[in-house]
């Protein structure tokens, strides 16, 4: 399989053209703001070329997409310090959010430059074989956009003629328009893609397109809204995942699906390619997740894994190989320079703290942890177990035989005073990152996360041991990611009902799938009622519960770092008890650049609630 990487120069991206910034001085006529005339080949892939390279974009999937789909999902943190990470993290993401704004703007002018090359296309003299797979190949990076931007905003406008301008006139169209312009888009390039089963990465293909059909039907038939059109999107969805299964396979180890520079894995349905040779087309990502001495490149931790969500995965199953493949909690510093890792060459975080063993000691040379196999409830320690068994972590005094015990308590629950209590996310992190570019590719869609959703379609349609099947592929393939093969995640059982495997689904994607570009999406993919599965997991953990902003923090020094509750009874543990909040987080709100240079909208056209 052919690998490309998407060179963005001046508007327009080149694919293994040496000499493509010289073509463009010569022959200005490409520029999108003019009518182009694809009169070879050459010309018209340089030109859908560019359509896949602004999904590469800063403003789009190289971060503003992907932060504000992890960061706004609820289950990340980031420092409670009044800015915009803290407030998307705190489901409060406002219209003059930079990374609202990078994300909204990144898909618009993917779209423009698809509606560009689709008219232009079309408009040409190539072999009308050449124009249908060009063409569908544009019509399926429009859909792509449109799907993020109707799931993640609702109702937006809808553009499928080209302009100069990006900021044309264009009221909203309602979300089942939207939904319908990404059908058609989808269906198109799944008519005239080609046969021949040939996958690229970074290109999309005939089975792709399928999968992503399904996908489609399978959230439309999840959203309570359609609830009327619930068997239709149901059997929609079956009938195209029955076409893609087994056509994928899953990645035989789960953390090579996240290593450097990832190509021609079995499980990837779609994916971007990155490099670090161009001034627009990049990944920022590592800038996002990591921190600045985990990586040779430079990092903000911008936003990390919340302590619940980690004790979530962590308790449910101890042993996971996914575990170390998504959270990063202890690091080599790479500013130490030493070749050896030891624990004073290394960072630690949430749940492990490094320590002096003896008072002679001039570094640290131990670590304690939170004791997950010694609590009554692995994804819930309490505050009161944490305080008992921190006891078990001491400095020695050599010379009066003094115990001091490390405070646990201190540094996880009550008074934080640094990012050292929360994990990194791992996925995106390029340890081989410069400065802030990073050379990752980022799958978008994986067979995996397909297997999940079919499982899901086929319980509700009352195949539920059919789903059982298809939801142990996943975790099979999970525990023989490691040799020997781990004991969790252990397979589902065959008994489950209906709702028990409903539920189950729900959270197994959350563990699958963490940190991956759709999480915004799945979480709210049923509305309030799924939205609140998530934030509960936030809600009722007692180390944070006791670390929030409730009437029971204890007196914090630095009010930057400390937990989230989520919904307006903050302080009543373990539910999110106002349904407008709810309602008001399943969307994030449209730009205000976006309202003032549209005449077609105006404020009262921003999207809170349905």
């Amino acid at each position: 399989m052919k690998l490309i990487k998407y060179i963005f120069v001046l508007g327009i991206v080149s694919v293994g053209l040496s000499s493509c910034e010289d073509w463009l001085d010569e022959d200005p006529k490409y520029s999108v703001d003019n009518t182009v005339v694809f009169d070879s080949q050459e010309t018209a892939k340089q030109a859908l070329d560019a359509c896949y390279g602004y999904l590469t974009t800063q403003d789009c999937f190289g971060q503003g997409v992907y932060e504000m789909s992890v960061g706004g999902s609820g289950l990340s943190w980031s420092q409670t310090n009044g800015g915009e990470p803290d407030r998307y993290a705190s489901l409060n993401a406002t219209p003059a959010g930079d990374a609202v704004l990078w994300a909204w703007r990144g898909l618009y002018k993917a779209i423009q430059e698809c509606n560009t090359f689709i008219v232009n296309m079309n408009n040409g003299s190539l072999s009308a074989e050449l124009k249908e797979n060009y063409t569908a190949q544009a019509s399926f990076i429009r859909g792509l956009c449109y799907y993020y931007l109707a799931m993640m905003w609702g109702d937006v406008p809808l553009r499928t003629e080209p302009s100069a301008h990006d900021g044309i006139s264009e009221p909203k169209s309602p979300f089942t328009d939207v939904v319908e312009q990404i059908f058609t888009d989808w269906k198109y390039a799944y008519d005239y893609l080609p046969e021949d089963g040939t996958h690229t990465d970074g290109y999309i293909d005939k089975m792709g397109v399928a999968a992503y059909l399904a996908k489609l039907n399978w959230i439309l038939s999840c959203n309570p809204d359609l609830a009327e059109h619930k068997s239709d999107y149901l059997n929609d969805a079956k009938y195209w995942c029955d076409i893609v299964y087994g056509k994928y396979s899953l990645q035989p180890r789960y953390a090579d699906l996240f290593v450097n520079h990832v190509q021609d894995s079995p499980e990837s349905i779609f994916q971007l390619n990155f490099t670090t040779s161009s001034d627009y087309s990049w990944n920022r990502l590592n800038w996002i997740f990591a921190a600045d001495n985990a990586s040779q490149g430079t990092a903000y931790q911008r936003i990390r894994s919340s302590k619940a969500f980690h004790d979530l995965f962590r308790g449910t199953y101890p042993g996971d190989p996914r575990y170390d493949a998504t959270f990063l909690t202890r690091w080599y510093d790479v500013k130490k320079g030493s070749s050896y890792h030891l624990v004073s060459d290394s960072v630690y975080t949430y749940p492990y703290k490094s320590y002096k063993s003896k008072s002679t000691s001039r570094v640290a040379d131990a670590v304690a942890y939170i004791p997950y196999d010694q609590v009554a409830d692995a994804t819930n320690p309490t505050v009161e177990e944490l305080t008992t068994l921190q006891e078990q972590f001491y400095t020695l005094n050599t010379a009066t035989g003094e115990k001091k015990v490390i405070d646990l308590v201190g540094q996880f629950a009550t008074s934080v005073g640094d990012h050292a209590g929360w994990p990194l996310w791992k996925k995106q992190i390029d340890f081989n990152c410069q400065a802030q570019q990073s050379n990752n590719n980022i799958i978008l869609y994986r067979y995996a996360d397909f297997l999940l959703l079919m499982a899901d379609v086929y319980n509700e349609l009352n195949e539920t041991g059919k789903a059982i099947g298809l939801v142990n592929e996943v975790l099979s393939r999970a525990r023989t990611s490691v040799t020997p093969a781990a004991a969790q995640p252990a397979d589902f059982p065959g008994n489950l009902t209906k709702d028990e495997l409903r539920d189950k689904i729900f959270y197994e994607r959350l563990f699958e799938l963490a940190a991956e570009p759709e999480m915004y999406i799945d979480i709210r993919r049923g509305g309030t009622k799924t939205l609140k599965m998530a934030l509960e997991i936030v809600n009722r953990h007692a180390i944070t519960y006791e670390h929030s902003e409730g009437e029971k923090q204890k007196q914090n020094p630095d009010q930057r770092f400390r937990d989230r509750y989520f919904g307006a009874d903050a302080t009543f543990c373990g539910k999110v008890t106002d349904e407008n909040f709810l309602k008001k987080n399943l969307h994030l709100p449209i730009p205000h650049s976006e309202l003032s240079s549209n005449d077609g909208m105006s404020a009262a056209d921003q999207n809170y609630g349905y």
